[in-house]
């Protein structure tokens, strides 16, 4: 009889459990423009958090110089870099919705992915380019040019979202939906 009601229980609870799985395989809601733009915008703004996290730790290591302090400078301008290099990959990776908005759009994320590659590898070049035992002076001025066009790529970040949205109404209304957009309206 044990056995009986375990046998029981347990295909109650593998019938509850799809149950509840087919429920979920429902239809979705999402446009392939919201899913696009909810793409975009999840990875832009992790790039963005990055770039603001690492800035924000070399300001810090800057405020409060030590012995590790170009070692944790050179860290974080490798993170941004490498986040950087790494958002252009990503952009360039997401196929747009099967329209002409969304051939123009993707014209303009790559355009966006050129320029975030570009910053990168003249970024990675320039600490490369740095002797090993570069003191804070040295560093100083190999950001002092950098720094301007990471700002850049933040604006041009910007700019290429109003321009993406404004490729189609459908693109438009897939930024306005996905949630991870929030924070670009």
């Amino acid at each position: 009889m044990a056995c009986v009601v375990t046998r029981l229980g347990a295909t109650l609870l593998l019938s509850a459990t799809l149950a509840v799985l087919a429920a979920g395989c429902g239809g979705s809601d999402t446009s392939a423009e919201e899913e696009w733009a909810g793409d975009i915008c999840t990875a832009v703004s992790g790039w963005q958090d990055q770039v603001q996290q690492s800035t924000d730790e070399a300001r810090e290591a800057l405020q409060s110089p030590g012995s590790g302090t170009l070692a944790a400078i050179d860290a974080e301008v490798r993170e941004i870099t490498d986040a950087t290099d790494e958002l252009g990959d990503d952009l360039r990776e997401l196929e747009p919705p099967d329209t002409d908005a969304g051939e123009q759009a993707k014209r303009e994320l790559d355009t966006f992915a050129t320029q975030l590659q570009a910053t990168a590898t003249n970024t990675k070049e320039t600490f490369d380019n740095l002797p090993e035992d570069a003191g804070i002076t040295e560093l100083a001025n190999a950001l002092e040019p950098l720094i301007p066009s990471i700002q850049s790529l933040i604006e041009s970040a910007s700019s290429t979202f109003t321009a993406v949205k404004e490729s189609g109404s459908e693109l438009e209304q897939g930024f306005d939906d996905a949630d991870s957009c929030e924070r670009y309206r």
